[in-house]
């Protein structure tokens, strides 16, 4: 479903139990984020949970938004613009999504208020030193996958991290991986590096006239494997000549 004027102008907005407004864009099977200008800016938390979203890109300016809900969904990139859209965003679940590589996480690093973040269930928070990566990214997040972040932690991951060869390398990574086009849909590129697949073409009129007519003189079961064969080959029963 597009999310477009009819789905947001519908959507369910409440005021949740800690008093913020929140905008109910639940399974409804959205491939991509679009159109949230339309909401202007109304929302302190946007629930987009149980969706098809394939990438964390293509919000306008919500300076308002502090949580953004949108696990269970097919999420794989994260732009490094959402930062700049949603600068007093605090709140991050990303649960069960398709987030694989550390490097993937870098543009956490964008966000600076970011204070609880979830990945569980994404391939990514099965890496090694994932937990410690996040916490030196979002260097004010408390929570990690539900988890409080102990001051011990902390000091790990920046003694891991900090200055260290090995963020520059992630860095770098995420420079390499990255498809985002400035002035494109960050979901239109995902979708646009998918390899096209070609439908099938059959045969034109004149060969099918030729299958068809060396099919109906077939004398033999033998003749009839044979011409069987000389198809499943991709080869063509030569064309009678006129009498």
């Amino acid at each position: 479903m597009k999310l477009d004027y009819d789905v947001l102008s519908n959507a369910l907005s409440f005021i949740d139990p800690v008093k913020e407004r929140c905008l109910d864009l639940r399974s409804l099977r959205i491939p991509r984020i679009e159109n949230l200008a339309i909401t202007k800016n109304l929302n302190d938390t946007i629930d987009l949970t149980d969706n098809d979203i394939a990438a964390l890109a293509d919000f306008p300016p919500l300076p308002r938004l502090k949580t953004l809900l949108v696990a269970n969904n097919r999420i794989a990139m994260i732009s490094p613009h959402v930062a700049t859209a949603l600068p007093a965003l605090r709140n991050l679940i990303l649960s069960h999504n398709a987030l694989a590589d550390l490097a993937d996480l870098a543009p956490l690093a964008e966000f600076p208020l970011l204070e609880r973040v979830a990945f569980a269930g994404c391939p990514v928070a099965a890496k090694k030193d994932y937990r410690m990566w996040v916490i030196w990214l979002c260097k004010k997040v408390r929570v990690v996958d539900f988890r409080k972040v102990k001051d011990k932690e902390r000091e790990q991951a920046k003694a891991m991290f900090s200055g260290s060869k090995e963020a520059e390398e992630f860095a770098s990574e995420t420079a390499k991986k990255s498809t985002f086009i400035p002035g494109e849909s960050a979901s239109a590129n995902i979708t646009a590096a998918k390899p096209v697949i070609k439908p099938h073409s059959g045969p034109t009129p004149e060969e099918a006239a030729r299958i068809k007519a060396a099919i109906n003189s077939a004398s033999s079961l033998e003749e009839v494997a044979r011409l069987k064969r000389q198809l499943e080959g991709g080869s063509l029963p030569p064309e009678k000549k006129a009498k």
